[in-house]
C-alpha cells in the first residue's frame, strides 16, 4: 500500500483554522475535546483497518476513548472533519465512516469551501439540508456553516451557536 502524501498548504489552512476556532468553542463551553491526528479504527475488523480524518471530536462524557485507544477511536466520533482535495480519498472513506457509526461529519471542499454536514440516520451519512437562511446545523458541535466569500474569496462561514459569533475561513 501507498501512504498517501501530506495536505498541501490550502488543505492543511483549512483543518487548522477550524481545529482552532472549534477547539477553543468546544473548550469554553465544556462540548468535549477535539484531536487531530486520531485514526478512526473499526475495532472488529479482523485486520487493522482505519481513516484518519483532519481531526476527530468526542462530546463531554466520551472523552476516554481518545485514552483507551492510544492513536485511534475504537467507537464511532461524534464528528469528523474531512477536508477535500483534488484527487484524494474522502469519497472512498464515507462507507467505512458508516460502518463505524461516525455520528456527523463535515466535509469542506478546500478550493469552493463549499460545505455539506452529513449524519448518521438508519446507518447512512445522509447530508444535512439548510435552513431557511443557508445554514447547516452540525448538531454535536452546535456549530451553523454555510459556504459564503470573504473579501472576494470564496470563504467557510461558521456560526458558533454559543458565543453567537460570526467567523470567515
Amino acid at each position: 500500500n501507498l501512504v498517501s502524501p501530506p495536505p498541501d498548504e490550502s488543505h492543511q489552512s483549512v483543518s487548522d483554522e477550524l481545529f482552532i476556532l472549534i477547539g477553543g468553542y468546544a473548550a469554553r463551553h465544556a462540548l468535549g475535546v477535539l484531536r487531530t491526528n486520531k485514526g478512526v479504527r473499526d475495532a472488529h475488523h479482523p485486520r487493522e483497518n482505519y481513516r484518519v480524518p483532519e481531526w476527530v471530536f468526542l462530546r463531554r462524557g466520551r472523552e476516554q476513548l481518545f485514552k483507551q485507544g492510544g492513536s485511534y477511536v475504537y467507537e464511532g466520533p461524534d464528528v469528523i472533519l474531512e477536508v477535500v482535495s483534488p484527487g484524494d480519498e474522502t469519497d472512498e472513506k464515507m462507507p467505512f465512516y458508516e460502518k463505524v457509526g461516525v455520528r456527523e461529519m463535515i466535509r469542506v471542499d478546500r478550493d469552493s469551501r463549499a460545505v455539506q454536514v452529513l449524519r448518521l440516520v438508519g446507518g447512512r451519512l445522509t447530508p444535512v439540508s439548510p435552513n431557511t437562511d443557508g445554514w447547516i446545523y452540525c448538531e454535536g458541535l452546535q456549530v451553523f456553516f454555510r459556504t459564503g466569500t470573504s473579501a472576494g474569496s470564496p470563504a467557510l462561514r461558521v456560526l458558533l451557536e454559543l458565543d453567537r459569533t460570526e467567523h470567515a475561513i
